[in-house]
């Protein structure tokens, strides 16, 4: 799969996922007795973008919270002339970390891994080698969905699912780049293992304050058009929404 995302590939309004049958039938999550979230992103801002909601659950609950940043996310902008004279892997860490203040982690416990920018396929054994040494039995993962589209995305996730399974975890998924190619009325994703985190009114304006903290990803770097957003308006009010998604992997085979 190829994704292309720009003004003029936007991938289904916000109105026909408002109208999905399969979204509406997603059971509510239970966390059980989870004590402890390792949480997985491709590239600094995933982990805000799709479980900021889910962050913040954690830290009301008083759970242990641990990032792995896997990489730097320093390919964000591949054309653009601006991009080579910015340090982009320290900004976007950066920003990262101001997001997570903002959904009230004031100290975030993070690992860098340092993988190449859409390399995770091929470090996938490195990948897996790390999440060996964080995972414990009876944590809770949360990594990107092993279908999500963009094969960082997928790479982390399916080496999340696998360290789950050896070391009996459990494994939850998040969305971030299905809701651009699925069909709302489909069956692109597997409604029937997903379940839905509500958030409350508070919840869900801090999560939005934090998507807020990624400059290099909402707003141009420069003024050419290969400077354009990687993350256009329209996109980032899926972000934003009263939930979130999740895939449900603790009892599916690797």
């Amino acid at each position: 799969m190829r994704l292309i995302v720009d003004d003029t590939h936007l991938g289904p309004p916000e109105l026909a996922w408002n109208v999905s049958k399969g979204l509406a039938s997603v059971q509510p999550i239970e966390i059980g007795d989870t004590r402890r979230i390792v949480l997985v992103a491709a590239h600094p801002d995933d982990e805000v973008f799709g479980a900021g909601g889910l962050i913040q659950y954690g830290l009301s609950k008083g759970m242990s919270l641990q990032l792995l940043a896997v990489t730097d996310g320093e390919g964000c902008h591949p054309d653009s002339e601006v991009a080579p004279t910015l340090d982009l892997a320290a900004i976007r860490h950066s920003e990262s970390r101001e997001a997570l203040r903002r959904l009230g982690w004031v100290e975030p416990d993070i690992a860098q891994l340092h993988l190449p920018d859409g390399e995770v396929m091929n470090n996938q054994e490195t990948l897996r080698a790390k999440l060996m040494t964080m995972l414990r039995p009876g944590d809770l993962c949360v990594a990107s969905w092993w279908r999500d589209g963009h094969p960082d995305h997928d790479a982390c996730g399916a080496a999340a699912l696998w360290a789950s399974q050896m070391v009996g975890a459990k494994m939850l998924g998040y969305l971030v780049w299905a809701w651009h190619w699925a069909n709302p009325q489909g069956a692109d994703i597997p409604w029937e293992q997903c379940r839905r985190l509500d958030l409350q009114d508070r919840e869900r304006a801090r999560k939005r304050w934090a998507t807020g903290a990624f400059d290099s990803q909402i707003n141009p770097i420069g003024r050419a058009a290969a400077d354009a957003a990687v993350l256009p308006a329209p996109l980032l009010r899926r972000f934003w929404r009263p939930y979130e998604i999740y895939v449900e992997a603790s009892r599916m085979p690797v």
